[in-house]
């Protein structure tokens, strides 16, 4: 386990994993809300989001947690101000992207739709849908907290107890504890509220540091217990005190969380209880013709009553392929309905056979509660790959409700118009699995759907690709926020593997967001995209249409260009691998013929063909006349099978 620095009078005490839990509960919860909200004393406006936090509080008392992190230049006190700043507040405001107070953020969740400004901090009308989603959502692990307070030393000592019901998506290695001392009823002055305002939730120290105790151990069953003290300062009065404690994915996305008061605090983790629980560690498997692929799904039942329950299996399986379920070794291929005793907790197998068709299984394992018909279904998906050379991996990011597997379809009519029939398609959440499995030794081409969904990369996907092209993978890259969200200062894959990807890899810089007017693509002189003019682009999606503008890096080549002049793609040779990135989402592009001409266009060169390359054309010493030429040009030597453009003295293409 990772240990801990100390900071001033902060104390901690290490625990190793345990298997049992002396806390916290282990049955299935919901996520509750951490609401941080950014404010200050001199912010007229700030009691109202106060008031807007308190009435989300005050009508889901057990599920939502404030903390007030006075911040920024409002918080700035003046001569003869109470100053309620911490040493945190400015890194907790810098990463939540706000554009005006007072804003909050909800689990520290990006909602694209809500965002003020791209970020994850929110305007206070948004703070009640933002809550109502992250409610519906399961947390994969529960939170207990336990508080001791001296009063003669007036220390405390507080105690945190994580158990994860289920494992976290791969690629996540570690969660942190974060450990919050927060105070209410400090009477001070606030701006539109008088001198003698009652401040609340007030954020006092962070006993976990800045940004939390990293938690390694995140299996499923795992227990995980860590102690913290912490000596109370004079002005903090102990009887007004709580601990507000959450658990953090990294810095961002809080998964749930739990407050208690500092004097003889307990909460168990019980939230509002999940009905069940279904979900399998490993969702990927790499398939052979004849060769069965088994997959351990795990089935829970998360209330302390009996339970009848349905699981029904569906597949986009080849014909020749064999799907099916079992349940205590009793064999399914459609569905199955089970009653589950108490707290019950089942095995499942979900058993994919391929045969000698290539392609990639998607198999969804549905559970439904016969009991509780109103409760949301829960879905364990697993992967089957065989044969596939050519990988379209789907963005594992969302935007407004949209997931990039929407336009999957794209690619693979592309695919299939181009003369390629040995194609599927996985998730981008698996894709580092793919990766540990040897799976991509066998692809050449991979074709990354990003489309308009963010985070558009992870830091292991971006490791992933990278290692993908050293090796002499060729990757299609498109999406209308990449360099955006890479290089934005409100990005969500803004890591530094992700930027060495983008920069050395891709090859291009990101310049602007783009504008509503980047609403057609043309190209100039190039060996592969030349030809392609005025093609139309739409908002294809719920949200904003804003297209990035990008230009070439290093050695790249600029392949398309936006009517205002900016480039819209980059096309880089990377040692034998080969990388078109398009800055737009190819389902933008409103004309299908269209699209399948740029993905047609992309195989080729993918598979070998260079284009009517211009170098080539010079080498082979072409005789033109007459030239300049008015209405009739003659070439010499001209081969059937080579391809050419001719542009006028305007850069306009006249025949290609």
């Amino acid at each position: 386990m990772k240990k801990l620095l100390l900071w001033g009078l902060i104390t901690v005490i290490m625990s190793g994993v345990t298997f049992a839990q002396d806390i916290v509960t282990t049955r299935p919860q919901k996520k509750a809300v951490v609401l941080e909200e950014f404010t200050g004393i001199n912010c007229p406006a700030c009691p109202y989001g106060h008031d807007a936090a308190e009435e989300l509080l005050g009508n889901y008392p057990e599920k939502v947690f404030i903390i007030n992190i006075h911040t920024g230049y409002y918080a700035t006190p003046s001569e003869g101000q109470p100053d309620y700043r911490t040493s945190f507040g400015s890194g907790l405001e810098g990463q939540s992207g706000l554009g005006g107070y007072p804003s909050a953020t909800i689990n520290r969740h990006l909602f694209v739709d809500l965002s003020e400004e791209g970020g994850t901090a929110l305007y206070r009308d948004a703070w009640p849908a933002a809550a109502d989603r992250i409610f519906e959502e399961s947390s994969p692990v529960n939170l207990g907290v336990s508080t001791v307070y001296n009063s003669d030393t007036r220390e405390v000592s507080v105690t945190v107890e994580a158990y994860y019901v289920e494992g976290l998506p791969f690629g996540i290695e570690s969660n942190f504890f974060q450990v919050a001392l927060v105070e209410n009823h400090v009477i001070g002055y606030q701006n539109g509220g008088g001198s003698s305002y009652d401040h609340k939730h007030m954020l006092r120290h962070l006993l976990t540091g800045q940004w939390g105790d990293e938690i390694e151990d995140i299996e499923a069953g795992t227990v995980v217990n860590r102690t913290y003290t912490y000596t109370l300062d004079e002005e903090f009065v102990a009887e007004n005190c709580n601990i507000v404690a959450f658990i953090t994915e990294t810095k961002q996305e809080v998964l749930t969380g739990v407050e208690v008061p500092i004097i003889d605090g307990l909460h168990n983790g019980e939230i509002e209880s999940d009905y069940g629980r279904l979900f399998t560690n490993e969702p990927l498997a790499s398939g052979e013709s004849g060769i069965v692929s088994d997959f351990d799904v795990t089935l829970i039942n998360g209330l302390n009553e009996s339970q009848n329950v349905t699981l029904s299996l569906d597949n986009d399986a080849p014909a020749d392929w064999d799907v099916s379920f079992s349940v205590n070794e009793v064999l399914y291929t459609e569905s199955a309905s089970l009653t589950l005793d108490p707290d019950e907790i089942k095995n499942v197998v979900i058993s994919v056979t391929p045969g000698t068709t290539v392609g990639v299984a998607h198999c969804e394992l549905t559970l439904t509660s016969d009991s509780y018909p109103a409760e949301p279904e829960k879905i364990a998906e697993v992967f089957v790959v065989s044969g596939v050379d050519n990988l379209i991996v789907n963005g594992s990011g969302t935007s407004n409700s949209i997931v990039s597997s929407d336009y999957q379809e794209v690619y693979t009519t592309g695919l299939s118009e181009a003369g390629c029939n040995t194609t599927g398609a996985i998730p981008g959440y698996t894709l580092e699995q793919a990766s540990e499995l040897g799976l991509l030794a066998n692809v050449d081409n991979i074709y990354m759907n990003i489309g308009g969904t963010l985070q558009v990369l992870t830091e292991g996907q971006a490791d992933v690709l990278t290692s993908f092209v050293n090796d002499g993978g060729n990757i299609l890259i498109a999406g209308q926020d990449i360099g955006k969200d890479i290089w934005g200062t409100t990005g969500t894959s803004t890591g530094i593997k992700q930027k060495m990807f983008y920069q050395n890899y891709i090859s291009a810089s990101y310049l602007d967001d783009g504008a509503s007017t980047n609403n057609a693509i043309s190209s100039t002189v190039d060996s592969i995209y030349s030809g392609i003019t005025s093609v139309s682009l739409y908002n294809a999606y719920s949200d904003e249409f804003a297209p990035d503008e990008v230009k070439a890096y290093g050695n790249a080549s600029e392949i398309l260009y936006y009517p205002n002049g900016e480039a819209a793609g980059v096309k880089n040779y990377k040692g034998s691998g080969k990388v078109a990135y398009f800055a737009f989402g190819l389902e933008q592009i409103q004309d299908e013929n269209s699209r399948n001409d740029i993905i047609d266009r992309t195989y080729q060169w993918f598979t070998g063909w260079e284009g009517s390359d211009v170098s080539k054309i010079e080498r082979v010493n072409l005789e033109l006349f007459p030239n300049p030429v008015t209405n009739e040009l003659h070439i010499l030597d001209f081969e059937n099978e080579s391809v050419y453009t001719i542009f006028n003295i305007s850069g306009q293409v006249v025949k290609s």
